[in-house]
């Protein structure tokens, strides 16, 4: 009956946001209209991956979507005197808010705070229901679909200000059995938070350009 169950259900896995919404690579949203950029460059620049949790956000330490070239694109570009990953190993507290990130950022000598995250969806459809409780959800009749969005704002670690916000999306679909759909919206969903960082990286240096240019 648990087979059955499983093979003859759709279900939706809404995506997980928090605080910042954006809407789109603009920058435009500030938290605070009276924040001010502050940086001289080149800058020490303080790294965070963080993901949702409850109505906030955690720290996260996995690097699931990322390659080793990406921080390699990262310490390269103009401006960066050096790079320094925040996480939980290197703070002394729980961080729940980005004024308290900005604030340990400054402990570890940066000048700007890369805040990093990824938001992902999932869905699942059952095409013909009557043949995957015949086959005990194994036709391969499912379709599955994962979408995440990646997004990079980078702040100001001493007065807040946000110098920009970037945005890409990535999905990823396909065709599975009912007793394999939960592996395959898994793997769905890492491939296309991968395509997603790699879209996002590719546009960082005219992105960062902008931020250079907002810069004391």
């Amino acid at each position: 009956m648990a087979v059955l169950t499983v093979a003859a259900c759709d279900y939706y896995t809404p995506p997980q946001l928090s605080l910042p919404m954006t809407k789109g690579s603009s920058g435009a949203v500030q938290e605070n209209s009276l924040a001010r950029p502050t940086v001289r460059f080149p800058a020490r620049v303080a790294v965070a991956r963080i993901a949702p949790s409850g109505d906030g956000f955690r720290l996260e330490d996995s690097t699931q979507g990322e390659k080793p070239e990406h921080a390699a694109q990262v310490a390269s570009l103009p401006g960066i005197a050096g790079v320094v990953a925040l996480n939980r190993l290197t703070l002394k507290s729980q961080v729940e808010s980005y004024r308290e990130l900005d604030r340990e950022a400054q402990k570890l000598g940066a000048d700007i705070v890369a805040v990093y995250r990824f938001d992902s969806s999932d869905e699942v459809q059952d095409a013909f229901m009557p043949l995957s409780v015949a086959t005990l959800g194994l036709a391969p009749n499912h379709t599955y679909k994962a979408t995440t969005v990646a997004t990079l704002m980078v702040r100001d670690a001493r007065s807040g200000y946000i110098y920009g916000i970037l945005e890409e999306r990535a999905s990823s679909s396909g065709l599975t059995a009912g007793m394999d759909a939960g592996n395959a919206t898994q793997r769905a969903r890492r491939r296309s938070r991968a395509e997603a960082m790699d879209k996002l990286m590719e546009k960082v240096p005219a992105f960062w350009s902008g931020v250079l240019a907002k810069g004391r």
